[in-house]
């Protein structure tokens, strides 16, 4: 009876040591897989936002250029507008020179 209970108590120390392998097995493929899917996703969320920032940059250059094109028109009206006056007081100013020059003969 002695050696039935030993037999039994050595059985289930047996079983118990098989019990912890598996589970020492089992958590060594739960943190292998954790950390394959943690690079996974640091790897996918990196190109989200690189992604984002590439996107972020050709916005501000779109941005940028098209300010640049407005102030570009802006300036070119001006001119436009320098250039009318000064060809319209261009008579007047002939006009002008004549009269002093006439007035100092």
């Amino acid at each position: 009876m002695e050696t039935e209970i030993l037999s039994e108590i050595r059985a289930s120390e047996k079983k118990a040591d098989e019990i912890l392998e598996r589970a020492k097995r089992e958590k060594e493929l739960i943190i292998q897989e954790a950390a394959r899917n943690s690079a996974k996703l640091l790897s996918e969320k990196g190109e989200e936002i690189k992604k984002a920032k590439e996107k972020k940059i050709a916005d501000f250059r779109e941005k940028a250029r098209l300010i640049r094109e407005e102030k570009l028109a802006e300036g070119k009206t001006a001119v436009k507008q320098l250039k009318a006056k000064a060809e319209k007081n261009i008579a007047k100013a002939a006009e002008f020179v004549i009269k002093k020059f006439e007035e100092a003969i």
